[in-house]
């Protein structure tokens, strides 16, 4: 971040002055909220009211304007209506203001008349290296120094801690910030972020000593590429980062688009990039609030990712299972040696195994439960341990009493344990506070999924940021016009990719004479840049044995094109090589802005739609992630042999994506999609082959 931006940024998140442009005693007022907080909240830096008649607001003396002050602020919020703000920012930065919270609305998100006007709050931003919060956006919250620049109510019980919360929205920073499962170094309710967004706030708490975990609530990427060198920061100062996005449906897209005037993008690349960068992505609130407390609270992460799960009772931990199972959480065997351990601890009728089922003597004797958790600690396949405890807070204090001799020994067992540990709570709800109590070492999770989620969310989480690749120097331009199948399958096999043997003809004559020259069996498909769907056109013979029927074939294809679309370019027919045997797959790259292309493999053929068989990824990629694809598909299945069938060549079609991801990236600025459908994987050793291909050229703008 460069040194100006270092400075604006610490004026917004920590300033030292406050100016409140359009301050005022009105109870209603956005500014009156942001006085009052200031004031409420201890805040011990200069409060500048601006008001052009006021003397004096809440006591504080008032500023005519920001130009009659003898210092510019570090910071100004603007507390008037949108259609005074621009003259408002352009009197701070030609004044030496170096942060701004925009609180109005009437931006980007209303009309075309409010995109100008952001346009132009975007345009002082960079003429006078301003950092502003905004517009459209309750503001922001320092707990450690007070810096309360919130226009809304602020509760008391709000506790300082090292959770910060970014968020495009409003209304979820007010919920996620009450919950008080953990305390809070920074609050931003950010908007339409028109000016600076969360990259920007990223970097800085990277650096904050009060920050140790940071949440964001997200509708919209805007510089992929800078969220990317945030993450890099945040990794390097080892503070994990939770996502929660909206806008993840059509409708909530819609709704997105409404509030802050972004676009959401598809939920695959949103996922695909966040995986990349190293953000763990949660899907609800609840999800949110148990993998923020998990991150907060769990002393070492765990390293390696076997899980155990042990309970009081075989129902209560096959329960779990089947959540965690569903999570997607390894819980490996336990070795020989751990089980034999457990066998001189528990009781006769007790089976040692990973769900472990302790039986009700740990009631009676906590220190069972801990040696059993040490035990399991010692199983070398074991990275971390679920103690599944339920103890409601609708108990009495005598039944909860019960359960303090397992909540005790968790907590013992933490302070040393080999593996690190967490205390769950199947219900939502939680657990009974005097159980709770006892594990202020523990990291304590509430709600079977969520926490089970949570978990599997972290010890998957990538800390290395793979974004984005490098450019390709060798930019090369698609042809003009529309492509053909056969021209498209040409440009493929000139950049490497492997493609039949084919020939164009406009004549029966001709036709026969290029089967000939291939070798029987061939294929005949008809040449238009007009007919997408050749198989609907009657455009398609397959299988073609003889010379008297490839002309006989040449004659119906035209005939049958030419009924189907009369003013269609028909360019002739092309003599293909026939490809036979081998699994068909699906290889495609889609543009998704602004990340670029992503990648699609799955299973191919006529039924892929009803299949519905792929996995995805943003581009670039290599081998390891081509390779990784595939294994996420029930194409893998196909590829390995499925019911006697040979191997097919699974490190050819990994490498064929690669060779698509490295043709994206000469030909990308050219191209909308690919669409290459199906791809013969033939038995292991004999490649793969493209047996149809549609490359769509992007609009130009």
């Amino acid at each position: 971040m460069p040194a100006n931006t270092i400075d604006a940024m610490r004026a917004l998140m920590a300033p030292r002055s406050v100016a409140v442009v359009g301050a005022t005693e009105r109870a209603d007022a956005s500014s009156s909220y942001v006085m009052k907080n200031l004031m409420r909240f201890g805040y011990q830096g200069k409060i500048i009211p601006v008001h052009p008649k006021a003397e004096a607001v809440f006591g504080y003396r008032a500023a005519p304007s920001l130009r009659a002050l003898d210092a510019a602020p570090d910071v100004a919020v603007i507390g008037i209506a949108a259609d005074k703000v621009i003259a408002a920012l352009e009197e701070a930065g030609s004044t030496g203001v170096k942060a701004a919270v925009v609180l109005a609305s009437g931006f980007a998100e209303l009309d075309e008349a409010g995109r100008e006007r952001q346009r132009q709050l975007v345009e002082i931003a960079g003429r006078y290296g301003m950092a502003i919060c905004g517009p459209n956006c309750l503001g922001l919250f320092n707990l450690t120094s007070g810096a309360a620049l919130y226009s809304s109510s602020l509760s008391a019980n709000l506790q300082k801690g090292r959770f910060a919360i970014l968020s495009h929205s409003g209304a979820s920073a007010i919920a996620l910030g009450n919950t008080a499962r953990f305390g809070l170094s920074h609050i931003v309710s950010s908007g339409n972020s028109a000016a600076t967004d969360i990259p920007a706030y990223l970097e800085f708490l990277a650096s904050d000593e009060d920050t140790g975990t940071v949440g964001i609530v997200i509708e919209a990427i805007r510089a992929p590429e800078e969220l990317a060198a945030a993450m890099e920061k945040m990794h390097a100062a080892n503070k994990p980062v939770i996502a929660l996005r909206a806008g993840r449906s059509s409708r909530g897209a819609q709704a997105t688009a409404a509030h802050t005037g972004s676009l959401a993008g598809s939920n695959d690349a949103y996922r695909a990039f966040f995986r990349r960068i190293g953000i763990i992505e949660v899907p609800d609130m609840d999800g949110f609030m148990e993998t923020a407390t998990l991150c907060l609270t769990l002393k070492t992460r765990p390293v390696k990712p076997g899980v155990a799960i042990v309970g009081v009772s075989g129902g209560g931990v096959a329960h779990v299972s089947d959540i965690a199972c569903e999570a997607g959480l390894s819980m490996p065997d336990l070795r020989p040696e751990t089980v034999a351990k457990m066998k001189t601890l528990l009781p006769s009728f007790a089976t040692p195994q990973n769900p472990l089922d302790t039986t009700g003597i740990v009631f009676a004797d906590g220190q069972i439960y801990r040696d059993v958790l040490t035990a399991v600690s010692e199983d070398p396949s074991i990275g971390l341990i679920v103690a599944s405890q339920d103890a409601p807070v609708g108990l009495d204090d005598f039944c909860a009493y019960e359960y303090l001799g397992i909540a005790q020994a968790v907590s013992d067992y933490a302070e040393a344990g080999k593996a690190p540990i967490v205390f769950m709570s199947n219900l939502s709800s939680g657990h009974h506070p005097a159980v709770e109590g006892k594990l202020s070492n523990v990291p304590v999770l509430r709600g079977t999924k969520s926490a089970l989620t949570a978990i599997k969310s972290l010890i998957d989480q990538n800390r290395l940021v793979s974004w984005p690749g490098a450019a390709a120097s060798d930019r090369k331009s698609l042809p003009a016009g529309a492509l053909t199948e056969r021209q498209a399958k040409n440009l493929l096999a000139a950049e490497g990719l492997p493609v039949p043997q084919q020939h164009l003809v406009t004549s029966a004559d001709k036709a026969a004479s290029a089967a000939a020259k291939l070798s029987f069996p061939v294929v005949m498909k008809i040449e238009s840049p007009d007919i997408q769907h050749k198989t609907e056109a009657g455009g398609v013979k397959l299988g073609i044995a003889s010379e008297p029927e490839v002309r006989q074939a040449f004659d119906a294809i035209m005939a049958s094109a030419r009924a189907y679309a009369p003013d269609a370019d028909l360019r002739g027919v092309s003599v293909q090589e026939m490809v036979t045997g081998g699994v068909e797959a699906l290889v495609g790259l889609v543009r998704h802005e602004p990340f670029g292309f992503g990648l699609v493999v799955g299973i191919g053929g006529v039924l892929v739609e009803l299949v519905n068989d792929s996995a995805f990824d943003l581009l670039p990629i290599d081998l390891a992630r081509a390779d990784a694809m595939i294994g996420k598909t029930k194409l893998a299945s196909l590829l390995e042999g499925y019911r006697g069938s040979p191997r097919a060549d699974r490190q050819a079609l990994a490498k064929l994506l690669v060779k698509l991801s490295d043709f994206a990236a000469r030909y990308g600025d050219d191209i909308e999609a690919v669409d290459l459908n199906p791809v013969a994987v033939l038995p292991d050793g004999e490649g793969v082959r493209i047996l149809d291909a549609l490359i769509i050229a992007r609009a130009k703008t």
